[in-house]
């Protein structure tokens, strides 16, 4: 899983959709950040340089091999300094009260069953006006150029409802935000448009395919055609694809 999400980050649009997350983090020379739902480091690592000198950033993830994996990446990049990976649950942190400047969630809280608790315990440990980001994407706004349209909505439908943790995410988190009572909240939607096999989304297709297939929301000659014809506007250079991932941002007082 490691080796996926870090493979995963190299793919253009998820490259383009990180560096706007990062931007709107905006995070700062001196402060303490927090990352829940770490994996295995991209975003920790990508904010880590802005913090210095003298800041730190923590990320906390459920998985301890995927904390060992974090640390171990880390190290290689050359970025551990001032970065610390701890195996820890979201709804229960080890740290105190007002302890972080910032803390954030990327492409996690649509994994969990309780995602209002996590942002009452985010705010707990971010120090009075400090911030919350938070991001996720929102399956059900993806558009596909695609000549069979009952195939693709009966495709993407399932794959929205039936796999991959909370597919609404991403247009949850306006009201989980200021149902905690975050303060000055501010929502960034940013639409990811594809036309490459190398994108990310592309390779969500592909497996959003096989998963409709395994479980017979298809049938395997459908998925096969429903691909075929998506890689034939990728030979032609007519592709496109496109999902909204939607970032809040709101602050504590």
């Amino acid at each position: 899983m490691a080796a996926f999400l870090e493979e995963r980050s190299q793919a253009p649009d998820m490259r383009k959709i990180n560096q706007v997350f990062c931007g709107i983090v905006a995070a700062r020379p001196g402060e303490r950040l927090l990352e829940i739902g770490s994996g295995s480091g991209v975003l920790s690592r990508l904010l880590a340089p802005s913090l210095q000198p003298g800041g730190s950033i923590a990320g906390v993830d459920i998985s301890p091999e995927m904390t060992v994996e974090a640390k171990r990446l880390a190290l290689m990049e050359g970025s551990g300094s001032g970065i610390a990976f701890l195996n820890g649950a979201a709804e229960s942190l080890p740290y105190q009260q007002a302890s972080f400047e910032a803390a954030i969630a990327a492409r996690m809280l649509l994994h969990v069953s309780d995602p209002e608790a996590i942002i009452f315990e985010m705010k707990r440990v971010v120090k009075p006006g400090g911030r919350l980001v938070v991001m996720d994407w929102d399956f059900d706004t993806v558009t596909i150029d695609h000549p069979n349209r009952e195939l693709t909505r009966r495709l993407l439908h399932w794959r929205c409802d039936h796999h991959g943790g909370n597919n609404w995410s991403g247009r949850q988190l306006w009201r989980l935000m200021k149902s905690a009572n975050l303060q000055d909240c501010t929502i960034h939607p940013q639409m990811s448009i594809v036309h490459d096999e190398a994108d990310g989304l592309t390779q969500s297709l592909w497996r959003a395919a096989q998963v409709a297939g395994t479980a017979g929301a298809i049938s395997p000659s459908e998925q096969q055609a429903w691909i075929n014809d998506l890689k034939h506007d990728l030979e032609n250079g007519t592709f496109f694809a496109s999902i909204v991932y939607f970032i809040v941002k709101g602050y504590v007082y």
